[in-house]
C-alpha cells in the first residue's frame, strides 16, 4: 500500500515539474524589455532550510500577481525563472527594480551541466561589491539562441518585500538605466535649486517660513532618493543600519516637517487652535512608529506610519481648504501643490499595501508630485512676500501719517515743555541760590554763636574785674586822703589809726589785686583781639582773589571759632607740619575746614560709647603736595553713606540740624582747587578724611 502511495506521489510530483518546466519566459525580440509578471514560480522558505543544492525538493507555486508582493515577512523567498531565447542576442540583464531589499541572491549556470553560481547583492552588503553601478540589482546572464536557462533568485527583506522583475538585452537595459538616471538627476536638480533659492530668500528676508520649508524640501529629497536607492549609492554605501532605518525614519520626518511647515505657513494656531493642537496627535503617532521600527517591529511600524500619513494627508488637505475659504491668498498655492503631492503619496501607499500594482507610474508618482509641490509652494512663499510687502507699505504709509500728526503734536508739547523747563531752571537757580545762602547763613549762625561765646568770656574778664578794681582804687584813694589829712595836721598824727585802716582795707592785698585785675583786663582784651583776628582770618572777606597762604593759619582760626562747641570729653590733637604756603582761595578753604571739623565734632558727640574721644588734625608735605587729614573716633559711616556723602541735600543729621549741602559745597570748593579728597570710615570706629592740595593752583575759580 505504501508503495502505491509512493508511486502516486512520484507521478504527481513529476507532473508538477512538467508544468513548471512548461511555464517559461520567451525572449523573441532583442529590442524589447520584458516585465516578468508570468512564468515566475515562488517558494516561501519559512525556516531557512532551502539551499540551491536541495531546492528541487521543494514545491514552487505559480505567480498570480502582476508583480510579486510578499509584504512584511521574516521568510526567505525563492523565485524560479525559466527563460527561452529565440532572439538574435545572447547577452541579457535581469533587473530586480527594488533597491531597498536587504539581500538578493542570483543563481545561474553557464551551461546545463555546470553547477550554479551565486551573485549576492543587497542593502546589507557594501555597494562597491556590485558589478554594475546602479541602485537596482542587475544580474548578467548569457543565453545562447534557441536555448533555455533556469535561474533562481533568493529574496530577503525587513521591509515590505516587492520584487518587480525585468529582463532585456544588455544595451537596452543600460539605455533604460541612463534614461532613468537622467530623469532622477532632473528631479534632484529641481529640488536642489529650490533649496538654494529658498535659502537665499531666507537670508534676504529672515522669514522663518523659508527655513522650515528648506528643511521640508531636504527631507523630501532624501526620502525620494532613498526609495530609489541613491542615498545608499552616494551617502551611506557601506552602512547597512542607515540604509535599513532610513526607510522608516525619513518618511516620518517628512510627515513631521510637513505638519510644522503647514502650521507656520498657514498660521494654523491663530486660525484655529483646535486644529493646531490636533497636529500634536499626528506628531506623536509618527514618533510611535519610529520607536517601533527601532525595536524591530517593522511591519507594525510601517503600517502605522503609512496609515498616519494617509490621515495626515487628508487632514492637511481639509485644513488648507478651510484656510483658503477664510480668504488667505497664499493658501491657494499651498492647496494646489499639496493636492498634487497627496495624489502621489496616496498612490504610493496604495501600491505598498497591494491595492494598486507596482509599475513605473505608481513607483514615481510621489517623486513627480513632490517636485511639482516644491515649485508651487515656492510660488506660495513668494506670494506671501508680496503680501508682506503690501502690508509693510500700508503700515509704513500709516506710520508716516501718524508720525506727521505726532510731529505737530510733539512740536506743541516741546514748546510747552521748553517753557516749563525754562521756568523750572529759573526756579532751580533761585532755589539753589537760596539753599547756598541758607548754608552760608547756617555757617554764619554757627560762626556768630561761636564768636558771641568766645568774645563773652574775655568781656566777662573785664566786667568782673571792674567792680573790685573800683573798690580797691576807692580804698587806695581813702588811704591817700588819710595821708593828706595827716600831712596837714602832723600834730594829730596817730600812726595806730593809719595802720588800723591799712589792715582794714588789706592794703597789701589791694595792691596785688589791682595788678591782678589789670592783668585780667589785659588778658580779656588780648583774647578779644585774637578772636577778632581769627574771625578776620577765617572769613577773609577782603580776599576774593587767589592768595598764597599757609593753611595752618586757617585751621587754627577755625578751631578758635569752634572752641565753644567742643565737648569736655573731646581732645583735639593738632600736628602742624612744616608746610609751604599754597595758592588758594583762603576764605573758601576755611569754609572747608569749618565743615569738616564741625562734622567730626558732631560724629564724636553721637558716639557715647567712648568716655574720651579724639580728633587728630595733621598737615604735612608729601610729594610736592600739601596733605591735610582729620581723623575722629566718632560713629563712622557705612559704605552706602560714603557713596552719597557729596550728594546735595543728603544728610545724616536730624531734621533742622543740617541742610545737606555742607559736604556738597566742600566737594565743589575742592574741585575748584583741583584738590583730591579721600574718605575712609568704619561704622562704630570713626572716620579719616585726607585732602591733597597742589602748591601751585593750575585752574581759576
Amino acid at each position: 500500500m505504501n508503495k502505491i502511495y509512493y508511486y502516486i506521489y512520484f507521478i504527481i510530483f513529476n507532473l508538477s515539474l512538467h508544468f513548471v518546466t512548461c511555464a517559461q519566459i520567451t525572449i523573441k525580440q532583442s529590442d524589447q524589455i520584458i516585465n516578468v509578471n508570468s512564468g515566475i514560480w515562488i517558494f516561501e522558505d519559512k525556516f531557512d532550510t532551502a539551499t540551491i543544492e536541495n531546492i528541487s525538493n521543494f514545491t514552487f507555486t505559480s505567480q498570480t500577481q502582476q508583480i510579486p508582493n510578499f509584504g512584511f515577512s521574516s521568510s526567505q523567498f525563492w523565485l524560479k525563472i525559466i527563460i527561452k531565447n529565440t532572439s538574435k542576442s545572447e547577452r541579457f540583464l535581469v533587473e530586480v527594480s527594488n533597491p531597498v531589499l536587504d539581500e538578493v541572491q542570483f543563481y545561474k549556470k553557464t551551461d546545463a551541466k555546470s553547477p550554479y553560481q551565486v551573485i549576492t547583492y543587497g542593502e546589507a552588503f557594501p555597494f562597491y561589491q556590485r558589478k554594475f553601478d546602479d541602485p537596482n540589482y542587475l544580474f548578467e546572464c548569457n543565453i545562447p539562441k534557441d536555448s533555455t536557462r533556469t535561474y533562481f533568485i533568493k529574496i530577503k527583506g525587513s521591509e515590505g518585500i516587492q520584487v518587480p522583475l525585468q529582463i532585456g538585452e544588455f544595451s537596452i537595459i543600460q539605455s533604460k538605466i541612463s534614461h532613468r538616471n537622467f530623469l532622477s538627476g532632473i528631479y534632484c536638480g529641481i529640488m536642489l535649486v529650490m533649496i538654494l533659492y529658498n535659502l537665499f530668500v531666507y537670508f534676504s528676508v529672515r522669514d522663518s517660513n523659508y527655513i522650515y520649508y528648506v528643511i521640508y524640501i531636504i527631507l523630501v529629497l532624501l526620502t525620494q532618493t532613498n526609495l530609489q536607492g541613491y542615498t545608499l549609492k552616494y551617502l551611506w554605501p557601506n552602512s547597512h543600519s542607515l540604509a535599513k532605518y532610513s526607510l522608516f525614519t525619513l518618511p516620518s520626518f517628512v510627515g513631521i516637517a510637513a505638519l510644522i511647515f503647514m502650521n507656520v505657513f498657514l498660521k494654523i494656531k491663530s486660525f484655529n487652535k483646535t486644529l493646531f493642537n490636533l497636529t500634536y496627535l499626528f506628531l506623536s503617532i509618527y514618533l510611535i512608529s519610529l520607536i517601533l521600527a527601532y525595536i524591530d517591529k517593522y511591519e507594525l511600524s510601517q503600517k502605522i506610519m503609512e496609515l498616519n500619513a494617509m490621515v495626515v494627508s487628508i487632514y492637511m488637505l481639509i485644513v488648507s481648504i478651510l484656510v483658503v475659504k477664510s480668504g488667505y491668498p497664499p493658501a491657494k498655492y499651498f492647496l494646489f501643490g499639496w493636492s498634487i503631492f497627496l495624489i502621489g503619496v496616496i498612490v504610493f501607499v496604495l501600491k505598498d499595501v497591494g491595492v494598486l500594482p507596482f509599475n513605473n507610474f505608481t513607483r514615481y508618482t510621489m517623486q513627480i508630485g513632490s517636485g511639482i509641490e516644491t515649485i508651487l509652494l515656492s510660488f506660495a512663499l513668494a506670494s506671501k512676500i508680496n503680501i508682506y510687502k503690501k502690508e509693510s507699505l500700508e503700515a509704513v504709509q500709516e506710520k508716516e501719517k501718524l508720525v506727521r500728526e505726532q510731529n505737530v503734536l510733539l512740536e506743541e508739547k516741546v514748546t510747552a515743555r521748553t517753557q516749563e523747563l525754562n521756568n523750572a531752571i529759573a526756579n532751580l537757580k533761585q532755589t539753589q541760590s537760596q539753599l547756598v545762602n541758607a548754608e552760608k547763613m547756617a555757617s554764619l549762625g554757627q560762626l556768630t554763636a561761636g564768636i558771641a561765646h568766645e568774645i563773652n568770656n574775655p568781656i566777662n574778664f573785664v566786667s568782673a574785674n571792674i567792680k573790685p578794681l573800683k573798690l580797691d582804687i576807692k580804698d587806695v584813694l581813702e588811704l591817700i586822703n588819710k595821708y593828706e589829712l595827716i600831712l596837714k595836721d602832723l600834730q594829730q598824727v596817730n600812726k595806730q589809726d593809719i595802720e588800723a585802716f591799712k589792715q582794714k582795707i588789706d592794703f597789701e592785698y589791694v595792691k596785688s589785686e589791682i595788678f591782678t585785675l589789670l592783668n585780667g583786663i589785659e588778658e580779656g582784651a588780648k583774647r578779644t583781639t585774637e578772636i577778632v583776628s581769627g574771625l578776620r582770618n577765617f572769613s577773609r572777606l577782603d580776599e576774593i582773589d587767589i592768595k598764597t597762604v599757609n593753611i595752618n593759619e586757617g585751621i587754627k582760626s577755625t578751631l578758635t571759632l569752634l572752641n565753644s562747641s567742643i565737648p569736655d570729653n573731646l581732645k583735639i590733637i593738632t600736628n602742624y607740619g612744616n608746610i609751604p604756603a599754597i595758592e588758594c582761595f583762603p576764605g573758601k578753604l576755611n569754609q572747608v575746614f569749618m565743615n569738616l571739623i564741625a562734622n567730626s565734632i558732631f560724629a564724636v558727640k553721637k558716639n557715647t560709647k567712648n568716655q574720651t574721644n579724639f580728633i587728630t588734625i595733621n598737615t604735612s608735605l608729601t610729594n610736592d603736595q600739601v596733605l591735610f587729614s582729620i581723623e575722629d573716633t566718632g560713629i563712622g559711616m557705612s559704605a552706602s553713606t560714603i557713596s552719597k556723602v557729596f550728594e546735595p541735600f543728603f544728610t545724616t543729621k536730624d531734621v533742622g540740624e543740617g541742610t545737606g549741602l555742607g559736604m556738597s559745597i566742600v566737594y565743589s570748593i575742592l574741585k575748584s582747587h583741583d584738590a583730591e579728597i579721600n574718605i575712609r570710615s568704619f561704622e562704630g570706629k570713626g572716620t579719616t578724611i585726607t585732602i591733597l592740595f597742589h602748591i601751585k593752583l593750575n585752574i581759576s575759580e
